[in-house]
């Protein structure tokens, strides 16, 4: 297609100042092109339990996971700080065996012919696929960054339709945020303005440019 997506997360951008617009994310990206990739062979099953149990903390429903690991995990889902520990935990360990497994060093995580990181590559192939299915819906898209798009105009329909496309490749799509408005200066850096939620109104700044205290509080927070 013409588009060198590197051996990393696919970045793409499109500076401008934009309103209404829809942030998506995959939630946990690597560890379910792992799954998909079915990259460990028989011991998939048990990494995506690893990943399944994560995400079952992360949203809060603990019965579900006490079930996991043959309940080995549920003495420490009794409260909310405690499986929030579990979470963290879960997350770090998940994130190891992903970076082992392109590491250049060869390890039990590594494929000896995974050359060009097969798993982030997944990822950013199929983040190629849905710039042109959203594109081809008539909406623009402003930022892509590894795991996350940016929708300006977002409509519930568009939002859905990511949502679906993604579980077609074995990803789930959280929505992460809507802004009223963004401002976007290069492939990482922008400012943008919570349009409802419990941030609502408030201003996010992403990359050292805005988020330098003097310029964000005297041009957006208003803070002294």
């Amino acid at each position: 297609k013409g588009i060198d997506v590197g051996n990393g997360g696919l970045v793409h951008s499109k500076p401008g100042v934009y309103f209404d617009v829809a942030l998506e994310d995959v939630g946990s990206m690597h560890p379910h092109s792992l799954i998909a990739l079915n990259y460990f062979g028989p011991y998939t099953p048990r990494f995506a339990d690893l990943v399944d149990t994560r995400m079952l903390v992360k949203h809060g429903e603990y019965e579900k996971a006490k079930l996991m690991f043959d309940g080995a995990l549920a003495e420490f889902l009794t409260d909310k700080a405690t499986a929030g520990s579990l979470a963290d935990a879960l997350k770090i360990i998940i994130n190891i065996v992903y970076g082992m497994s392109s590491a250049p060093f060869d390890n039990k995580f590594r494929h000896k012919d995974n050359h060009d990181n097969i798993v982030a590559k997944r990822g950013a192939l199929f983040m190629v696929d849905l710039l042109e299915a959203v594109e081809a819906k008539g909406f623009p898209v402003a930022h892509i960054k590894t795991d996350s798009i940016k929708i300006p105009d977002a409509t519930p329909e568009i939002i859905q339709f990511v949502m679906d496309f993604g579980k077609m490749y074995g990803y789930t799509f959280e929505h992460e945020a809507t802004y009223d408005r963004m401002c976007l200066v290069n492939k990482a850096v922008y400012i943008a303005r919570y349009k409802d939620g419990s941030h609502a109104g408030e201003w996010t700044a992403t990359g050292t440019q805005f988020a330098v205290p003097y310029v964000l509080k005297t041009l957006f927070t208003k803070e002294d």
